[in-house]
């Protein structure tokens, strides 16, 4: 064989392994419900999940998935998990060593994805991309430079992930600390996937990531800080977490993530609603980043050290009783010490 056929035989291989991961990921026309050993729901998914998946619950119930039957996909309780040590512990995150301001890349794997009450599915570019815009000022807003991309990767079919590959992999060019896949569900119940907030209604937010790629650990621990801090700040927002079949092109790096605001019978406003709110989910998921929030605490820092300094330096003038005189006499003797230690050592 020569050296042309061989080179062709691995190309192949190669484009098959790569591009074979992310496809049937979804299913595109079929919603099934997850529902647990007494048949009771759990919750719905366009998801292809297998055995061993995960599933965590809104109310942090960890479920897996056992089997499949009717149509319906079976999960057994875990236990329930207590999310509360991510508000307290950073993710392990590698700061930027100049100092720059942190990156997130967001895109859009589904470009045709839009919302009620028009088409749920448009020509480039679907109502989608209004919810990666308002989730971009968003995030600007908190303090982060955002490479937000518009590229078009229609059709919307099982190839779609193969198409937004290269846009990913551009993204991560500039060093992102996380980057974004904004994508809405295709669950056709909007009691399901809306919540109501400070007299709003607003989508819910689920969060997928994949298992097939060395990043799912790193992937998941994110999902789960997210989760924690939607929680306590946007309590109800996060209709779950799925830990499942598929790879998303999650393994090109670490803290990708795949965000669903909503379904196609929710309304756009609700989705870009939901945006906005993620945003300080997001922002507070990143204690590095250098959010909005983390600058103030680190400008209110520098304030304090100063007031302090200032009320101990009142606090000596007020007990001494020769007052400013004596911190001037203190002032003189430190800069006449200081010079004649000068001199000695010039003149060794």
């Amino acid at each position: 064989m020569n050296l042309l056929y061989k080179r062709l035989l691995l190309t192949l291989l190669l484009t098959f392994l790569c591009f074979s991961i992310p496809v049937f990921a979804y299913h595109q026309n079929e919603v099934f419900d997850v529902v647990d050993e007494d048949g009771n729901l759990v919750t719905k998914t366009s998801l292809t999940l297998t055995n061993g998946d995960i599933y965590i619950s809104a109310n942090n119930t960890e479920w897996e998935i056992s089997g499949k039957e009717e149509g319906k996909y079976i999960v057994k309780k875990n236990g329930v998990l207590d999310l509360s040590v991510y508000l307290t512990k950073p993710l392990e995150i590698e700061i930027q060593a100049d100092g720059s301001q942190p990156v997130i890349g967001i895109y859009h794997t589904h470009s045709s994805e839009s919302y009620a009450p028009g088409e749920y599915s448009q020509p480039y570019p679907g109502e989608i991309y209004q919810v990666g815009e308002t989730l971009k000022n968003a995030l600007e807003e908190q303090g982060f430079k955002v490479n937000w991309s518009q590229a078009n990767h229609n059709p919307h079919d099982g190839s779609a992930y193969i198409r937004s590959r290269d846009t990913a992999a551009k993204l991560l060019q500039d060093k992102p600390i996380a980057v974004i896949d904004v994508h809405r569900d295709a669950v056709p119940d909007r009691e399901f996937y809306s919540t109501e907030i400070d007299g709003k209604s607003v989508a819910k937010v689920r969060i997928v990531t994949g298992k097939q790629n060395q990043n799912r650990d790193s992937n998941f621990e994110f999902a789960k800080a997210m989760k924690a801090q939607a929680d306590e700040a946007q309590p109800g927002i996060t209709e779950g977490i799925f830990w499942a079949k598929g790879n998303y092109n999650q393994d090109l790096g670490p803290r990708m993530i795949l965000l669903e605001f909503g379904t196609h019978v929710l309304t756009l406003e609700e989705a870009q609603a939901a945006a906005e709110r993620y945003a300080e989910v997001i922002s507070a998921s990143l204690p590095v980043g250098g959010g909005r929030a983390e600058r103030s605490a680190a400008s209110s820092g520098v304030v304090w050290v100063i007031v302090i300094a200032l009320a101990a330096l009142g606090i000596f003038l007020l007990i001494n009783k020769n007052g400013l005189e004596s911190f001037k006499n203190f002032a003189q003797r430190f800069t006449h010490s200081f010079r004649t230690r000068k001199k000695t050592k010039e003149n060794k």
